[in-house]
């Protein structure tokens, strides 16, 4: 994984990877891991849920996304992002700080966005669209989001996420959002399609259970 934030210490972001140890390599997992649309398969996994689990080094990623919004002058009125609980944890302390109201979008235990909004957008409000982790390499914070927040009547001006997974996405995602993208981490989490699974892939298994042997491993 590589640093990309320009603002965040190298050592407080090495003191949250090695404290944490998110990543987790030689995977198989699939994503959303349901059946219900299009699902990728995963190859390893980072596990921002485990980043937030202390509150300490929650507070330093917030402080830099701030650091961030405030040095490109974005002011949204709303945060916009997924309505997971780890989110949800992340997403309090940003609105707080930046004085912003949060919205969620339904989000299902597989990992599939819904159409549901949780809170209102006022029409033409400034919305920062945020996820913690863009494992697919941009698909949710880059289109999903903002589209769904445009398409709720809101005016997207930024985009962002602690970690971003490796994907052909990524030049149209810094393309699309090329002044006011924000990524702490950049993470060497590829997929693919289910039909062109490598012959020595490891046993498929919904993504849920590499985040939870992550967070396993933290709490012991």
């Amino acid at each position: 994984m590589t640093l990309v934030s320009p603002t965040l210490d190298a050592g407080l972001a090495r003191r949250i990877i090695e404290e944490t140890d998110p990543f987790s390599t030689r995977q198989h997992l699939a994503y959303p891991s349901d059946h219900d649309g299009a699902q990728v398969h995963l190859d390893a996994y980072f596990s921002t849920e485990a980043l937030v689990q202390i509150p300490e080094f929650a507070s330093w990623l917030v402080e830099d996304v701030v650091l961030w919004m405030t040095a490109k002058d974005l002011r949204p009125q709303l945060i916009f992002a997924p309505g997971t609980d780890a989110v949800r944890v992340f997403v309090e302390r940003l609105s707080k700080a930046v004085g912003a109201k949060p919205v969620y979008l339904e989000t299902k235990p597989s990992g599939r966005f819904g159409n549901t909004i949780e809170g209102s957008v006022p029409t033409d409000a400034s919305v920062l669209t945020f996820n913690l982790t863009s494992l697919t390499g941009g698909r949710c914070i880059g289109f999903r989001l903002p589209e769904a927040a445009t398409h709720a009547g809101g005016n997207v001006i930024g985009t962002a996420a602690i970690a971003l997974g490796t994907s052909p996405i990524n030049e149209e995602l810094r393309s699309r959002f090329s002044d006011n993208l924000y990524i702490a981490f950049h993470v060497a989490v590829t997929n693919h399609n289910p039909d062109a699974c490598p012959a020595n892939a490891p046993r498929l298994r919904p993504w849920q259970e590499a985040n939870a042997e992550i967070i396993a491993r933290l709490r012991k």
